[in-house]
């Protein structure tokens, strides 16, 4: 009979699953996390697309795009619940671990290739020192990572944060009346609600609706049609649309400023690498400087924070990468 292990990065958007039999992957597929009533409705169907008993699965790691307490885990912008003994008992896997999503990426980095990975500050590396990961996609994800040395081998402990809930402050005069206009309609706006996909989507709406840039029918009715803040980088980088072009600019602006806040707080000389598909999929735009400045606008603390070496993850799949990684480590 040939075993498997399962791992999975479970998101507000999409669902990403791997099964790998030895060491080898045999299937993987994304599917539509809105489509699904639950956790055990995804699950389901992707057994049934890979054609495989679960029982046959020893061992699982499910990395979760919300807060984990001990063997239970909420998405955060789904109505799930997912809890470790109830996926065992109903799918005879044997051993389930679960980890936020930003433990899976943080895990998935030492699995990374020099062609992974995109230097936007040079830094100065020191690898004793803690490593931090941030990432833009759904939601914001934040975690920081501490070295240790296990058989004599460096090793890195991670730790998931929700410091993307962190409260969101305006960096500049213009940014007030859009933190003014989120603050009436939500109470708290913290940073998710700018630096996410979601957020893309607010703050072109407000550059649209405070009249700074006018807006195309194509890409209104793009938008409309399918992923609004796909569309808008796509308008952005394509179509070169001035209202696209704009909201990409001040959320990159916005993204750099809360990855700052978070490298002051972790001080991770080890490395600050920037995951979720956003980045990836705008890297143009992040390179030419503009998230880095942003990064830096610390005053005084500006020299510190220009030893910190800054590197945008390629691959859209770490935290997946991360999660098998774990899977293995559960049985």
């Amino acid at each position: 009979m040939t075993t498997y292990t399962l791992a999975a990065d479970i998101g507000g958007t999409n669902s990403t699953f791997a099964l790998t039999a030895a060491s080898d992957e045999v299937f993987t597929t994304r599917l539509d996390s809105q489509a699904f009533s639950d956790f055990d409705a995804v699950l389901s169907e992707f057994l049934n697309q890979a054609d495989v008993a679960s029982e046959n699965i020893i061992s699982a790691c499910f990395a979760i795009a919300g807060p984990v307490s001990g063997e239970t885990a909420t998405v955060t912008n789904l109505p799930w619940i997912v809890n470790t003994q109830a996926v065992a008992d109903k799918f005879g896997i044997a051993h389930v671990r679960l980890c936020n999503d930003f433990e899976a990426v943080g895990q998935g980095i030492a699995g990374l290739a020099d062609d992974d990975l995109l230097s936007l500050q040079a830094g100065e590396p020191d690898l004793n020192a803690p490593r931090a990961v941030i990432g833009a996609g759904t939601g914001l994800g934040q975690a920081f990572l501490i070295p240790r040395t296990h058989n004599g081998v460096q090793q890195w402990q991670v730790f998931p944060t929700e410091g993307g809930h962190t409260d969101f402050a305006p960096m500049e005069v213009a940014q007030i009346p859009l933190w003014e206009k989120l603050t009436q309609r939500l109470g708290h706006v913290s940073y998710e609600r700018v630096v996410s996909g979601r957020g893309l989507v607010e703050i072109y709406r407000f550059l649209q609706e405070t009249g700074q840039a006018a807006e195309s029918s194509a890409c209104r009715e793009a938008m409309l049609a399918g992923d609004a803040a796909a569309e808008i980088s796509r308008f952005a980088l394509v179509e070169q649309d001035e209202l696209a072009l704009m909201a990409i600019d001040w959320f990159i602006r916005l993204y750099g400023a809360q990855a700052g806040n978070f490298a002051l707080s972790i001080l991770p000389r080890g490395g600050f690498y920037l995951a979720g598909g956003i980045a990836a999929k705008n890297r143009a735009a992040f390179e030419d400087g503009r998230f880095i400045e942003a990064f830096l606008n610390k005053g005084r603390m500006r020299p510190i924070l220009e030893r910190v070496p800054v590197r945008l993850i390629l691959r859209s799949d770490v935290g997946l990468l991360g999660a098998q990684l774990l899977s293995k480590q559960v049985q």
